[in-house]
């Protein structure tokens, strides 16, 4: 693909910028009578009136952002590490889902505008996300979420901001650690809409050989017809030329000095570089009885890492790796109503094949061939959804889904030393969830909700063994199951959530080993996680703003060793509370305040080492004003405003001790934006 446009663009967009944590900045004095969330494979319900854990939150234009763990703060059972580290991408754990996950997302499904992000064994990444132009995310988690089929531990829905107007807007933000610029612009007419947005982003860390640049583009086209059918095409690119990896610390070191940089960083040049594209189209209708989507995608996602060590033994993958990754898939469904039940059958096929290869590493320039496989993974999908409204009061929904998934790699590297690698696996597994939701009132409701799903390893897992060479085709699927207890209330100024939960899962996927940025992983016999989320809302006045989340996790290996350990790199407490403060007499600016409380996190299965607890402060101010038929927006941010010296996020059983990643340090943002 010809990059030269947009780095003629990006070029032209050469102003500061920074990132800052994007929060909701519109205040309202009244919570909507009425909040929609999808509850499972497109079913939408009131909040009140959905038997599962669902959090949604909206944004009005938010400042420029690119770390996706910002969006997800503040929702309980979510925890979002900051990593201050590009090459390895956020990583999100729910109710412990994911937390294994040395690169990326693990065990959560991800969907953009009902497209997936994740691929069909299970892997996930917000890299190529334009976060900037989210209308909303939402997040699911418990037993509904099951029904998403493989390793929907927890679902992330991103909704996308659609042209609604003629528009055009910049903007601007600059820190110490990040420049950050976007170009966008609508145009509408009649039923049909359409939207490019253009972005440029140059990132460092506090920390030597921590820099990244990125480069992304989306379009977006919207068209209405008769008989309310509609079409949705987007296309989204990202280039990512340098990605800089300066690894973990150990606990020694980050003690000492957590500004420093692994020697290996840079004895090896250690760094990645990412490229991809995606086309994806949804056809739609809503009838006033009946309804049917259609959606299809496909892309090409490029990935090049440079890791930190040579990979110069016969037998190894190599330290290079160069990995081509085209996708495509399907999903149509179809939905009734009759009389008090609605009901849901869809389908999906998706498709995707790693072409990797591997090099010797020598120090930060690729040698000699080491690896060279193809892996291909198809997966076919049946589900049901259904809702019986049984009366005013009570209502009974679940779901099913059977999930088929074929594995096979063909091994073109052989050699003397080097045996054929190839094989293959599959499985076959059933979701399923039931929920039974009680409106005790207008403003209360109850639920309870039980769920089987299952978790297959991904071909990144299967990559390597901790001892011995070749594919890791012994990985079984990890399967769970859920139970969950929910109470729900919301008057004019308050809205709360407190639900209950216990996951038992059987065959977990946890890491084995990981060290010098290759990593191994192993079926644990079994985990239990037993815990409490409290989330509340209160519109105190026309000013005053209070949100609070709490989530308390125990999430142990019940059998077979470590019994008894904590899972590793999952915080048993998280505390968040949020003010917000706008003046009575204006709306044009407020002032936010964010408390955000971590306990300590176990580094290993062992836990014999942990990041410790840490209490981090944020605040910023954003204001708004007119002129003429432009709008400004003004903000000043604050992050880590005490300048605390804390873990960001942790590698999980890191074999050679460096498990801490270093969160940034105190950082100042100032952003302007400019709509016409």
């Amino acid at each position: 693909m010809n990059y030269l446009p947009f780095k003629l663009s990006a070029l032209a967009l050469s102003f500061f910028s920074a990132a800052l944590a994007a929060e909701d900045n519109s205040i309202a004095v009244q919570i909507p009578d009425e909040i929609i969330v999808v509850t499972a494979q497109g079913q939408q319900s009131p909040w009140l009136g959905s038997a599962a854990s669902s959090f949604r939150r909206s944004f009005d234009q938010p400042p420029l952002q690119i770390d996706a763990a910002s969006l997800l703060q503040h929702i309980p059972g979510i925890q979002a590490d900051s990593r201050a580290n590009y090459a390895q991408d956020s990583r999100l754990s729910a109710r412990g889902f994911g937390s294994r996950s040395s690169f990326g997302i693990r065990g959560i499904r991800l969907l953009q505008d009902g497209i997936p992000l994740s691929s069909p064994d299970g892997q996930g990444q917000f890299s190529s996300v334009l976060l900037d132009q989210l209308a909303s995310v939402e997040v699911l988690t418990g037993p509904l979420a099951v029904l998403y089929g493989n390793a929907a531990g927890g679902v992330v829905l991103l909704q996308s901001r659609w042209p609604t107007e003629n528009s055009a807007s910049v903007q601007l933000s600059h820190s110490q650690f990040a420049r950050q610029q976007l170009l966008s612009a609508a145009v509408v007419k009649g039923n049909h809409a359409t939207s490019v947005s253009l972005k440029n982003a140059e990132l460092q860390s506090q920390r030597a050989h921590s820099d990244a640049k990125k480069q992304q583009a989306q379009w977006l086209w919207q068209s209405a017809f008769e008989n309310d059918l509609k079409l949705q095409l987007r296309y989204d690119w990202s280039y990512d030329p340098l990605l800089q990896d300066p690894l973990g610390l150990t606990a020694q070191e980050w003690q000492a000095n957590p500004h420093q940089t692994a020697a290996n960083a840079e004895t090896f040049d250690t760094r990645k570089f990412t490229k991809q594209q995606q086309w994806s189209m949804n056809l739609s209708q809503q009838l006033a009885d009946q309804s049917w989507r259609l959606a299809a995608w496909f892309g090409q996602r490029d990935v090049g890492q440079y890791l930190g060590f040579d990979g110069v033994a016969a037998t190894s993958a190599g330290g290079v790796v160069d990995l081509s990754r085209p996708y495509q898939g399907l999903d149509a469904s179809y939905s009734w109503q009759f009389d008090t039940v609605r009901l849901s059958l869809g389908g999906a096929l998706e498709q995707s094949t790693d072409e990797r290869r591997g090099y010797v590493n020598n120090q930060g320039v690729q040698g000699d061939l080491r690896r060279d496989e193809e892996g291909e993974v198809q997966s076919a999908d049946l589900y049901s959804r259904f809702v019986w409204d049984l009366s005013s009061t009570w209502q009974f929904s679940g779901g099913v889904r059977h999930s088929e998934l074929d594995f096979d790699v063909t091994d073109f590297y052989i050699t003397a030393q080097n045996p054929n690698d190839s094989g293959s696996t599959s499985f076959a597994k059933t979701s399923a969830a039931l929920a039974l939701n009680f409106a005790q009132s207008d403003h209360l409701s109850w639920y309870i909700s039980a769920g089987r799903g299952f978790e297959t390893p991904t071909f990144s897992e299967m990559a390597y063994q901790s001892k011995g060479d070749g594919l890791n085709l012994g990985l079984k699927e990890s399967t769970n199951q859920q139970w969950e207890l929910g109470n729900k209330w919301q008057l004019a100024n308050w809205r709360s959530s407190v639900a209950v939960f216990l996951v038992e899962s059987e065959n977990e996927l946890v890491v084995d080993q990981s060290i010098g940025g290759r990593t191994s992983y192993r079926n644990a016999s079994e985990t239990k996680r037993t815990g409490a989320e409290v989330s509340a809302l209160w519109l105190a006045s026309a000013s005053w703003q209070h949100q609070w989340t709490l989530t308390q996790l125990n999430a142990r290996f019940t059998e077979g060793a470590p019994d008894g350990k904590l899972l590793p790199g999952v915080a048993k407490q998280q505390a968040q509370w949020q003010i917000s403060w706008m003046p009575l007499q204006s709306s044009e600016w407020m002032v936010q305040f964010d408390t955000l409380y971590r306990s300590k996190i176990a580094t290993s299965d062992q836990n014999l080492l942990f990041a410790p607890s840490a209490t981090v402060y944020h605040m910023k101010l954003v204001a708004e004003s007119t002129l003429s038929n432009m709008q400004l927006r003004y903000w000043l941010g604050v992050d880590n405003l005490t300048d605390k010296n804390y873990v960001g996020a942790v590698v999980v059983n890191q074999a050679n001790g460096r498990a801490f990643e270093p969160a940034l340090p105190r950082s100042v943002t100032l952003g302007l934006s400019l709509n016409f």
